[in-house]
């Protein structure tokens, strides 16, 4: 071998070797910089869809989640049909890296309070049962808030689901739909319920002493919502008055009913809510 191939063999080895050192130092100082998950942080946040609602409704939410702000990870998805049988997709570690989220999809996405109260009820018996889920949060959009107060109500003393942690609402209509012609160009059984004073409203306030005041509640509104406005998705705080409860208002009147859970205003409130210190 000539001395250049030598040199040349020589110095190929070296910087081989310096870059080996340079991987092996950042990986290392990269994972020992990573501050594990609290307790708290693992626990899984299930997003229920509202009147209408399909997997598109959070699918836009939980990217940004995912992917803008780096604040969790979508690793299950959870679709219950109209009977109440429960299939998913995706799992959930037990020792996750990033807070996991979970997104329950209705087969019927136009079915009364009561059905989607017991098909959100299968889905976290799912999570208790097959994943060992013990506590959850809840982020319910419109009708989806409404199934999920439903549910924290009938599963209140049971003790094969997960415990609900922290529940937000977005533009949920706790006082009913206050677009006049919603009846009208809709419809389904969720539409009568849906409607103020109506059954299903009136009983969730009437047992309302009987939600458990551990909970931490926010609910969300919108000055630019024409679906449900500010008094009806704020009228929550008479229905958790035993709980630790907040409301927010995005005062924009640009952001829409269903825009609320396309704004970055929004995934800042729940982001924050759900895991700053």
């Amino acid at each position: 071998m000539s001395i250049n191939h030598k040199h040349l063999f020589l110095w190929s080895g070296i910087i081989f070797t310096l870059f080996t050192l340079y991987i092996l130092f950042r990986t290392t100082n990269v994972q020992s910089s990573e501050k594990p998950l609290t307790a708290e942080e693992k626990y899984p946040t299930v997003f229920v869809h509202g009147y209408k609602g399909t997997y598109n409704s959070f699918r836009t939410m939980l990217e940004r989640f995912e992917n803008q702000h780096g604040w969790g990870q979508k690793t299950l998805e959870i679709y219950v049909s109209e009977d109440g049988s429960v299939v998913y997709k995706g799992s959930l570690s037990t020792n996750p890296t990033s807070p996991p989220l979970v997104q329950v999809i209705f087969e019927d996405n136009r079915a009364s309070l009561e059905k989607q109260a017991i098909w959100l009820e299968n889905a976290m018996k799912l999570l208790y049962h097959q994943f060992d889920v013990s506590n959850v949060n809840i982020v319910g959009h419109s009708m989806g808030g409404l199934a999920s107060t439903k549910y924290i109500l009938n599963t209140r003393d049971h003790s094969f689901v997960p415990k609900t942690h922290k529940f937000i609402t977005i533009a949920t209509p706790f006082l009913g739909v206050t677009k006049e012609s919603y009846d009208q160009i809709n419809t389904g059984a969720a539409v009568i319920d849906l409607k103020p004073e109506s059954h299903a409203l009136k009983e969730l306030f009437i047992n309302r002493h009987l939600i458990p005041s551990h909970i931490n509640v926010l609910s969300i509104a919108g000055s630019g919502d024409d679906v449900v406005n500010v008094p009806s998705a704020i009228g929550s705080q008479s229905l958790f008055e035993e709980s630790r409860f907040q409301y927010k208002i995005v005062y924009d009147p640009s952001i829409s009913h269903s825009g609320l859970h396309e704004t970055i205003k929004v995934d800042r409130l729940v982001g924050d809510y759900l895991w700053s210190k």
